[in-house]
C-alpha cells in the first residue's frame, strides 16, 4: 500500500508550478538603484532638484493616481488627457471660423472670423492658419487641421515631459507596479541627502 501513495506524492510534486520569486518577495529597491536605471540626463535632473521632482511625482499621483498610488497606465492615460487637451485647444479657433460647418476653414472664413478679433487674437488667428495650410492652397482642411492640432500637443507633450512623467515608475521601491507618495518622498529625501 506504501507505493501508490509514494507515487502520489511524486506525481503531485512533479505536477506542482515551480516556486518563482514574485514581487512581493523581491528584494526593495534602493532609490539610488532607481536613479541609475533611469537615462543619464534624467538622472541629472532628478539630483540637481529632487523637491522639483517629488513635487511633479506627487502631483501625479494625486492628480492621476488611483487609490493613492501611480501605474503606469495611469501615466499613459495622463499623458493621453494632456494632448487630447492641447489638440482641443488647438483646434477650437478653426472651427470658431468654420462658419459653413464643413471641417474646413477656407481663406474667406478665416478673414471673416479674423475682422471681429483685436490685433493680436487676429495676428494668431492669421497665423494659425496659415502654418496649418500644408499645401498652401488657402483653405485648411480637415486632415491638415488635425495635423496642426497633433503637432502642437507633440509641442505641448515634449518627449522630455513624457520621460519624466515616465521616471516617476523608477521610484516603484517595491516592485508592486504602483508608486505611492511614501516611495516619492523617502527617495528624494535620501538623493537630497546623499547630493
Amino acid at each position: 500500500m506504501r507505493a501508490p501513495a509514494l507515487t502520489l506524492t511524486l506525481t503531485l510534486t512533479l505536477l506542482a508550478p515551480p516556486l518563482l520569486p514574485s514581487p512581493a518577495l523581491a528584494e526593495d529597491s534602493t532609490p539610488q538603484t532607481a536613479l541609475a536605471s533611469l537615462p543619464s540626463p534624467m538622472a541629472d535632473r532628478i539630483t540637481a532638484d529632487p523637491a522639483r521632482f517629488a513635487n511633479r511625482a506627487l502631483d501625479m499621483i494625486h492628480g492621476h493616481g488611483r487609490d493613492g498610488a501611480l501605474t503606469a497606465a495611469d501615466v499613459d492615460r495622463a499623458l493621453a488627457l494632456e494632448r487630447a487637451f492641447v489638440r482641443a485647444r488647438a483646434l477650437r479657433p478653426m472651427h470658431e471660423a468654420d462658419l459653413d460647418n464643413d471641417g474646413a476653414v477656407s481663406a474667406d472664413e478665416i478673414t471673416a472670423r479674423a475682422a471681429i478679433l483685436g490685433a493680436d487674437g487676429r495676428a494668431r488667428l492669421m497665423r494659425a492658419h496659415t502654418d496649418a495650410d500644408s499645401d498652401g492652397d488657402t483653405s485648411v482642411s480637415a486632415t491638415e487641421l488635425r495635423a496642426a492640432a497633433d503637432s502642437a500637443a507633440r509641442s505641448a507633450v515634449s518627449n522630455r515631459a513624457e520621460a519624466e512623467a515616465r521616471a516617476i515608475l523608477a521610484f516603484d521601491l517595491n516592485a508592486d507596479g504602483r508608486v505611492i507618495p511614501a516611495e516619492i518622498t523617502s527617495s528624494m529625501a535620501a538623493l537630497a541627502q546623499a547630493g
